[in-house]
């Protein structure tokens, strides 16, 4: 008895591939500007007392999560997994229970790729704060590449 399965190709290096990576993630930190503390983790914060919806739309997202990994340095992050294989700016608003409202955007890009599997690769960029300040994420002393921490008043 073989383990080859008769309906794959073994030329083909694609042949047999349900999904090539994971999903990109955006981790968004909310800070209160003048301490710098994580209003998810000194507010208390749950992702019941958040929602996320794509800038135009009511509908809230659910392919976002906050980290909730005590001891972690991610612990507290919001993160949002990215899915878009189209080229354009992706904006979105977050509304927390006694917080003003946040908006950010990023850019994906549709650049070619050396994957023969995967013709297209859609990086994030651009990744900003549209109405509050912001600065670069930063986890153990390294910069966060889709990540950025947003000041609020």
């Amino acid at each position: 008895m073989s383990c080859k399965k008769p309906w794959k190709n073994p030329e083909d290096p694609c042949n047999g591939i349900m999904n090539e990576s994971p999903p990109s993630k955006v981790g968004i930190v909310l800070a209160d500007k003048s301490s710098g503390n994580n209003l998810i983790l000194s507010g208390g914060l749950t992702a019941a007392d958040l929602k996320l919806t794509l800038s135009g739309s009511t509908t809230p997202l659910t392919n976002w999560k906050i980290i909730n990994t005590p001891g972690s340095p991610l612990n507290g992050i919001l993160e949002l997994a990215v899915f878009h294989e189209k080229a354009g700016e992706y904006r979105y608003k977050i509304e927390a229970k006694g917080l003003q409202s946040v908006e950010f955007s990023y850019t994906i890009k549709q650049v070619e790729s050396d994957n023969p599997c995967k013709i297209f690769a859609y990086p994030i960029e651009g990744l900003k704060a549209i109405n509050w300040n912001f600065v670069p994420l930063e986890i153990g002393n390294k910069i966060h590449p889709t990540g950025i921490k947003i000041l609020i008043d």
